[in-house]
C-alpha cells in the first residue's frame, strides 16, 4: 500500500464528484489534481458540458463511494507501521474535495434521503459524507422555531378546551353521543400532541409524511397547521354547544316529560344546562318538572334563570308561586311586567291568557276585585279563540266565582260555581280545593 494508490483514490473521488458538479454547474470545472506517476496515468473523465436539472441518485452514489475508498486508505495507511504517512500535498487535497462535497449539499442530501442509500450500504456514522444535511437557506426555514411555537400554543390550547368540554358531557351517567364527542376530539387532540411532543410520535409523523412524499422542508408548518385544525375543530364544536343543548337534550327531555318518564326527563335537562348554562327553555321545562315532582322548593330558581332568558311562561309560573306563597304583591310585579311585554311584543294567546287568569287571581287574593273581575273577564273573552283543556277553563270561572260572591252578586256566583264544577280537575290542588267550594254552594241550591 504507497501513496500512489491513495493518489488513484483521489483522483477517483474527483473524478465522481466533478461528475455531479458539472451536472449542476457545466461552467465551473474543479481543478484536477496531477496525476500520481508515469507510471500508472489514470485516465480522468472528462466533463461534458451538457446542462442537466438535477444530479441522480447514482452519480452521488459513485461520490460517497469514492469517498470511502479514501477513507479506507487512509486508515490503513495510518495505522500500519510499514506504509509512510500520506503527503500533505494529498491531505490538502483531500480537504478541497471534501469543501466542495460539503457545498453541493443541497443537492446531494435529498438524494440520499429520497434514493434511501443508507439503508441499503450501511455507512459507518463516522463517514460523515453519508450524513450530510441540507442546510437551511430558504426564508421559510428561518422560522421554523416559530412554527414550532405555534403547534405547542395551539396544543395548550386544545386541552384547555377539552377540559372545558368534556366534563359537560361526563356528568352523571355519560350517554352515548357524550362519549363518542369526547373520545373523538381527545383522541385527535393526542395524535396530534404526541407527533409533535414525543419523540416516537414524531419519528412515526416522519415515517409517514416521507411515504406520502411530504419535502421535508414543509413539516413544521405542516405541524403548526394540523394543530390550528384541532384547535378550530374544537372551538367550532365549542360554539356549537347550544345547539346540541337543545337538539339532543332540551327536546327529547320535553318528550320524556310528557310521556311521564321524569327521571329520564331530569337527566336530559340537567345535562342540557351543562352544555350551555344560558339555555333558558331547559331552566323553564326543568322547573315545571319540579313541580309536577311537588318539588317547588327546586322549580322556584330554575324559573328565576328562565326569566332572565325572556321566557314570559316562566315569569307567569314564578307568579303562580307567589300567590301559593300568599306574596301578592310579588306575583302582581311579575304579571304585570309580562303583560307590559305584550305591548311591545305580542304574548301567544294561551300564554296570556294564563298571565291574565293568574292577575285575577292574586288582585282577588288583595281584595281588589273590581280588577280582578277585569282580568278574569278579558281572559274569558280569549278563550273564545283557543282550544283550551278543561282545567284551563275551570280556572278562570272558579276564581270569577269567588269575586262575584265577595261583590254580592249570589246568583252570578252560582252561574260561575257551576261551570267552575263542570271542569274542575281535583288532581290539581287549586282545582280540588275551589270544586269542593263549587259543591258546598251548589248542592243546597239543587237540593231546595
Amino acid at each position: 500500500m504507497t501513496d500512489f494508490e491513495l493518489e488513484k483514490a483521489i483522483q477517483q473521488y474527483h473524478a465522481a464528484l466533478e461528475d455531479v458538479v458539472q451536472t449542476l454547474e457545466p461552467l465551473t470545472p474543479l481543478s484536477q489534481p496531477e496525476a500520481p506517476s508515469a507510471k500508472v496515468s489514470p485516465k480522468i473523465v472528462d466533463s461534458k458540458p451538457a446542462i442537466k436539472n438535477q444530479s441522480s441518485p447514482a452519480q452521488v452514489l459513485r461520490v460517497l463511494i469514492a469517498r470511502d475508498r479514501v477513507n479506507s486508505i487512509l486508515e490503513i495507511l495510518a495505522n500500519s507501521v510499514n506504509f509512510p504517512l500520506p503527503s500533505g500535498e494529498s491531505l490538502e487535497k483531500i480537504n478541497q474535495l471534501d469543501e466542495r462535497l460539503r457545498k453541493q449539499v443541497n443537492v446531494i442530501a435529498p438524494l440520499i434521503e429520497s434514493a434511501n442509500l443508507r439503508a441499503s450500504f450501511h455507512p459507518d456514522e463516522k463517514a460523515w459524507w453519508w450524513f450530510l444535511e441540507v442546510s437551511k437557506t430558504q426564508w421559510s426555514d428561518r422560522f421554523d422555531w416559530l412554527w414550532s411555537g405555534v403547534s405547542v400554543t395551539c396544543l395548550t390550547v386544545s386541552l384547555g378546551l377539552i377540559g372545558d368540554i368534556s366534563p359537560r358531557f361526563l356528568t352523571g351517567v355519560p350517554d352515548a353521543f357524550g362519549a363518542v364527542a369526547v373520545s373523538t376530539q381527545s383522541i385527535l387532540t393526542l395524535l396530534v400532541a404526541g407527533g409533535a411532543l414525543t419523540k416516537i410520535g414524531q419519528e412515526s409523523l416522519r415515517q409517514l409524511l416521507k411515504t406520502i412524499n411530504i419535502p421535508e422542508k414543509y413539516w413544521h408548518e405542516l405541524g403548526a397547521f394540523a394543530s390550528f385544525l384541532v384547535v378550530l375543530g374544537l372551538f367550532s364544536f365549542r360554539q356549537y354547544l347550544p345547539q346540541i343543548a337543545t337538539n339532543f337534550y332540551t327536546n327529547p327531555g320535553i318528550e320524556s316529560r310528557k310521556k311521564g318518564d321524569w327521571s329520564s326527563a331530569d337527566e336530559q335537562f340537567n345535562r342540557a344546562i351543562k352544555l350551555n348554562a344560558d339555555d333558558a327553555q331547559a331552566h323553564f321545562q326543568l322547573g315545571n318538572l319540579y313541580e309536577d315532582m311537588q318539588m317547588v322548593d327546586k322549580a322556584r330558581p330554575e324559573y328565576q334563570l328562565a326569566i332572565q332568558g325572556g321566557i314570559i311562561g316562566a315569569t307567569n309560573n314564578l307568579a303562580r308561586l307567589n300567590i301559593f306563597k300568599k306574596d301578592y304583591s310579588g306575583a302582581v310585579s311579575l304579571l304585570l311586567k309580562a303583560l307590559d311585554t305584550d305591548k311591545k311584543q305580542p304574548l301567544d294567546s294561551k300564554i296570556k291568557h294564563t298571565v291574565l287568569k293568574n292577575l285575577g287571581w292574586a288582585r282577588l287574593m288583595q281584595k281588589n276585585y273590581p280588577d280582578a273581575e277585569a282580568k278574569l273577564l278579558e281572559a274569558i273573552d280569549l278563550q273564545s279563540t283557543l282550544k283550551l283543556e278543561k282545567y284551563d277553563i275551570a280556572d278562570v270561572y272558579c276564581l270569577l266565582a269567588q269575586v262575584k260572591e265577595a261583590q254580592g252578586d249570589k246568583k252570578g256566583a252560582l252561574l260561575k260555581w257551576k261551570t267552575c264544577n263542570q271542569y274542575a280537575n281535583i288532581t290539581i290542588p287549586e282545582q280540588d280545593e275551589w270544586a269542593t267550594m263549587a259543591q258546598k254552594r251548589l248542592i243546597p241550591k239543587e237540593t231546595k
